[in-house]
């Protein structure tokens, strides 16, 4: 098949994911890997950059992924300190795909937290819809927290497929905790461009448009990173 159909099918299925919060239905091919790596950026009253941040994900079927994610951080305040942020293991499944003339994808994505500040499990269901060039992206799911601040997260993405090459996409993310005080909204924006069969490039931005009381406001979160597929 010719490289255009090849990356096109690739879009197709990836409307979510990164760099952006709002994931996707679409599961890794068979026998293949996808590592993400990546730098972001989170900026408070101070700012924490992930250098890098990793996430790793393999096909076991043709509609079964596995993933591990952990980032490295870098703290500046007073003093720099550095320390390994969340673990995170996650399989996906795709239960419905739009390529094989159904209305839409869906998948189911559960994950477990197994370090960090925020151990849990979190099971979404991710849904995404292609009308011509554009693509409507959801997911819902709820946080199993290991403190008992259990929360809904829901994300809904739009994206444009520009070029061959291109695709922009724009977010709302939004994350839950039964309590008007604590729920935190964010906008994101963000970009895929194919450099070639093996390598995207991938950017995106945002702010904190919802803040928890009590809580800094994240005046700026960044991704900037490569897709590797093999």
């Amino acid at each position: 098949m010719i490289f255009c159909a090849v990356h096109c099918t690739k879009i197709y299925a990836q409307g979510g994911g990164p760099p952006m919060l709002t994931d996707d239905p679409g599961t890794v091919n068979y026998h293949q890997w996808e590592i993400n790596t990546s730098v972001n950026s989170y900026v408070t009253n101070n700012v924490q950059l992930a250098v890098p941040y990793v996430d790793a994900n393999y096909g076991v079927t043709s509609n079964l992924q596995l993933k591990a994610e952990a980032p490295y951080l870098l703290t500046f305040n007073r003093h720099t300190s550095g320390n390994f942020g969340d673990v995170i293991l996650g399989i996906k499944y795709q239960f419905i795909d739009e390529s094989k003339k159904h209305f839409l994808s869906a998948s189911i994505y559960p994950q477990q937290t197994i370090t960090g500040n925020q151990k849990g499990f979190l099971f979404p269901v991710l849904l995404e819809k292609t009308i011509d060039k554009w693509m409507i992206g959801e997911e819902i799911g709820y946080f199993f927290s290991t403190r008992n601040n259990a929360s809904i997260i829901n994300g809904t993405l739009l994206g444009y497929i520009v070029s061959d090459k291109l695709q922009i996409m724009g977010e709302y993310f939004m994350q839950d905790y039964f309590h008007p005080q604590r729920t935190e909204g964010f906008m994101n924006y963000g970009f895929r461009y194919t450099l070639n069969k093996t390598f995207t490039l991938m950017g995106s931005f945002g702010t904190q448009v919802v803040t928890p009381t009590n809580e800094q406001r994240q005046y700026f979160i960044s991704f900037l990173g490569i897709q590797s597929d093999f």
